[in-house]
């Protein structure tokens, strides 16, 4: 476009050349610019921080033309269309209307000072070739600015794009660290799992070899009930470790359903009871309606009734721990009564919590109570906490049974 202002203005009038240095001089430096530009079309791109001085400078060189070559009567007087269309594809809505009235309040004080005291007319064919020259501008303008926004759109695309993948690499990131602590926090609280439950078996068979070994030596009656005792305590502790095998081969968590058998509750209670040096008369065992061949998970039975009467023993101090054992329906339901400090109303919540120990006994792992509800869950009952009358703590927990 520079190039054709400067071919119009040789062939065109002699009164727009009246200031032929100044206007070449001025053209020569619109080239130049032109050329920076071209070679650098991402000055062009919307919204960024060149958009004003590529503004600017296309209006600078446009008044100074129109100004040199006649005013209002200058050939160039089409080119500000051309600069307003650039700065809309270049600057924001508003923007762009701000740079129209700017510009035109510069351009007719200019043009009506620089114009010709006396009208004429240019040649024909000057003009209408001028005219479909400058359409052709405005073609290849309005075209190369579509591109630079179509090109600007697909950066934007891109870098959504990219975004959006970094994003989803930092939150499976995320989640994989989140799935290796969980995995980590399984490990150990199953680790403090086996050492509370192993804690009370070894306790109570080392506590009967001191006594068959003491001097003088048991009763023939005692030791004989101390075997049969130390017979139960390595039976359990075998349950236990082959429960820890299908654990280790199954991959399931430390509380699963365990193997279902046919047993006596009342048989099941006592040597719970035992395991944890609870007898007549400290235990007071009631059992209501058929319980001599429920078919559950006895593993789980076995280790819920071991937390719980140890936990009533140790509260209960030498005071009594009731049992209650009914069948209701296709329900077991079992009652820990003891008669210990027992615990506020508003703190019976959290006596499932891990590492909490009721009563801030020292000594235990304040696991218990939360082994049991999660061998409870697991086994598809519910566990219940209440304060007893006349003091104490109430502990029932249900659990199908199988049919």
């Amino acid at each position: 476009m520079v190039l054709a202002i400067g071919v119009v203005l040789l062939i065109g009038p002699a009164w727009a050349r009246q200031h032929a240095a100044a206007t070449f001089a001025v053209l020569g430096a619109a080239l130049l610019y032109a050329a920076i530009v071209l070679a650098n079309a991402h000055l062009e791109v919307r919204r960024t921080r060149y958009s004003w001085l590529i503004t600017a400078l296309d209006s600078g060189f446009t008044l100074a033309v129109v100004a040199l070559t006649g005013g209002a009567y200058s050939p160039v007087v089409s080119v500000p269309v051309a600069v307003i269309v650039a700065s809309a594809a270049r600057l924001s809505f508003a923007e762009a209307l701000t740079t129209a009235v700017l510009f035109s309040a510069a351009f007719i004080p200019l043009a009506l000072a620089t114009s010709p005291r006396t009208p004429f007319a240019v040649d024909a064919a000057v003009q209408t070739g001028w005219w479909a020259f400058f359409v052709v501008c405005i073609a290849i303008i309005t075209a190369g600015l579509s591109a630079l926004a179509e090109r600007e759109h697909r950066s934007r695309v891109h870098a959504l794009v990219e975004a959006e993948a970094e994003h989803a690499a930092a939150e499976e990131e995320r989640d994989l660290r989140a799935r290796l602590l969980r995995s980590y926090q399984s490990q150990q609280d199953g680790l403090q799992v086996l050492v509370h439950e192993f804690r009370t078996p070894i306790a109570s068979l080392e506590a009967l070899m001191s006594a068959l070994t003491s001097e003088p030596p048991m009763s023939s009656a005692d030791r004989d009930t101390s075997l049969r005792l130390a017979d139960r305590h390595v039976h359990h502790l075998a349950d236990m470790i082959e429960a820890l095998s299908d654990v280790a081969l199954s991959r399931r968590p430390t509380f699963s359903s365990g193997r279902v058998r046919r047993v006596d509750v009342t048989d099941v209670v006592t040597a719970a009871a035992d395991a944890v040096g609870l007898t007549p008369p400290r235990l007071r065992l009631t059992s209501t309606g058929d319980l001599g061949a429920i078919v559950i998970n006895a593993q789980g039975l076995r280790r819920v009734l071991t937390n719980l009467l140890e936990n009533a023993s140790r509260h209960s101090r030498d005071a009594p721990v009731d049992v209650t054992c009914t069948r209701d329906q296709d329900e077991l339901v079992i009652a820990v009564l003891d008669r210990g400090p027992g615990i506020p109303v508003e703190d019976l919540g959290e006596l499932t919590a891990k590492y909490v120990s009721a009563g801030g006994q020292r000594g235990t792992a304040g696991l218990g109570l939360w082994i049991v509800q999660q061998i409870v869950e697991a086994m598809g009952g519910r566990v219940d906490f209440a304060a007893r009358g006349g003091g104490g703590l109430a502990v029932t927990f249900r659990a199908p049974i199988e049919s």
